[in-house]
């Protein structure tokens, strides 16, 4: 009787945790809520705890929050033990959030999920759609200064006033352009100094405005500074050249970027060949151009924030051109030794010519000189004959 009680509470309790577990279930987070502060883009997402966990002490809650655009399947998730939290989007969009619950029990580590308690916020978008601007570019120049530009919307009328606003964390409320910049009388654009520049951190634009027809359809836009950045181009390049090649050595631009932020381009160019260009994305203000040079070489250089203090940037303009013009010090004098060593041979060359013509010019005159001796000789001696003959015929 013992054992078979035994043989029918034994897998009872083996099994009691695994069917607690089993049984028990977890609701979803309640009372979600999109909030919109009203700083252009950014939104803060709220929910409250399960009422059926708030007295729960033997159990770890945290909540799974996912959100994306409406249109996008990209969704961001982060697991949190908050009831809150604060992200960037993209107003010009709907926006789908969805949060759901996490309990992971003390006793065996299982974790058990919540269904989705899921919201879609869409922000007011009331206006002339065709009259919305398009093509906002920003620049920030060597950390100095912005300049963001647009294009007016396809069907704008001539009368339409833009505005533009702006904010960042360090801004307690939204603030407007106060600088624009105009063409013809329109504002295309708008010109920020370096007080309402932040780096490291969503800096969010509204563009809105009105016109005779009515009211602009706003434009948001989303960026961070850095990732925005046109340094000034370098200075100074200096050149040294040897029958190895050219060492190139400049200055980084002057400013706030810092140099080990910095890369660079070289072009690089003979006067009969075309340009040809060589990276340097280490940290760096010189470098060695493995050529040899025997005409006119030139030179300029460009520079950009590196991809590891930013995701993305603009290349600054280049350089102003330098040339070396002369052949370098060891290849001059090779050429100096060829130099001497053909004139030497001419030299030799008219030496022995002018010998030769020497040597026979005193052939000719010792040649001379001797027929001459001869002549006189025997006209000598005719003469001589000539007298003893006519002294004998005298003596007849």
């Amino acid at each position: 009787m013992c054992l078979n009680i035994l043989d029918i509470l034994l897998p009872a309790l083996i099994l009691w945790p695994s069917v607690t577990s089993a049984a028990l279930t977890v609701d979803p987070p309640t009372d979600l809520q999109i909030i919109d502060p009203g700083h252009l883009g950014s939104l803060h997402i709220h929910w409250k705890a399960p009422l059926s966990l708030t007295s729960e002490k033997s159990c770890m809650v945290r909540y799974m929050l996912t959100y994306c655009d409406a249109d996008s399947t990209n969704c961001k998730r982060i697991i949190t033990r908050q009831l809150k939290h604060t992200d960037g989007f993209n107003l010009n969009k709907g926006v789908i959030v969805k949060v759901r619950t996490l309990v992971k029990e003390h006793c065996d580590g299982s974790e058990l999920k919540s269904d989705w308690m899921e919201m879609t916020y869409w922000p007011l978008m009331e206006g002339l759609a065709d009259s919305k601007i398009k093509n906002l570019h920003c620049i920030v120049y060597n950390l100095e200064y912005m300049d963001c530009l647009w294009k007016n919307g396809a069907s704008a009328p001539n009368d339409i006033d833009y505005r533009l606003y702006y904010w960042h964390k360090e801004l307690e409320q939204v603030m407007k352009c106060n600088n624009y910049i105009q063409n013809q009388g329109h504002k295309v654009g708008c010109h920020f100094y370096n007080d309402s520049l932040i780096e490291f951190s969503d800096f969010n634009i509204c563009i809105n405005g009105t016109s005779r027809l009515g009211p602009v359809m706003p434009a948001y836009y989303t960026f961070q500074l850095q990732d925005h950045v046109k340094p000034a181009a370098p200075y100074e390049i200096n050149m040294t050249a040897s029958k190895n090649g050219i060492y190139l050595e400049w200055k980084p631009p002057a400013g706030k970027i810092k140099p080990h932020c910095l890369e660079y381009e070289v072009n690089f160019s003979g006067k009969n060949t075309d340009w040809e260009s060589k990276a340097l994305p280490d940290e760096t203000t010189s470098t060695f151009l493995n050529i040899t040079v025997k005409t006119k070489f030139c030179v300029h250089l460009r520079a950009a924030v590196n991809m590891y203090c930013a995701d993305d940037s603009f290349w600054s303009e280049w350089s102003s051109t330098q040339c070396l013009r002369d052949y370098p010090a060891e290849e001059e004098h090779t050429i100096i030794k060829r130099n001497s060593f053909r004139e030497l041979i001419l030299l030799a060359a008219l030496a022995s010519i002018s010998l030769a013509l020497l040597v026979g010019v005193l052939a000719c005159w010792v040649r001379w000189k001797r027929s001459f001796s001869k002549k006189k000789v025997n006209t000598l001696l005719t003469e001589e004959t000539k007298s003893v003959n006519e002294r004998n015929c005298l003596n007849c």
